[in-house]
């Protein structure tokens, strides 16, 4: 019968700051100015497909498109 194997104590180095300086929410640092940065929700199937449709339609990213639009309602109800 073989030993069982020894566990190593502690919990080890932690991770250099260039192997985590790639992971998207890493709370060590903000984003440079202008960068930009997840912003992560759902839509409907039929929205989605009027957004990409009206943005290729415009020559602009579905990001461009939404952003604009955000940014006009913003202004519009004094934000």
């Amino acid at each position: 019968m073989a030993a069982p194997s020894k566990k190593p104590s502690g919990k080890g180095l932690p991770p250099s700051p260039t192997a985590t300086s790639h992971v998207v929410g890493n709370a060590t640092s903000k984003p440079e100015a202008g960068e930009q940065v997840p912003c992560n929700f759902r839509v409907s199937p039929e929205f989605r497909r009027r957004l990409k449709s009206f943005a290729a339609g415009h020559d602009k990213s579905m990001v461009d498109v939404f952003t604009e639009a955000v940014e006009e309602y913003i202004e519009k109800r004094g934000g």
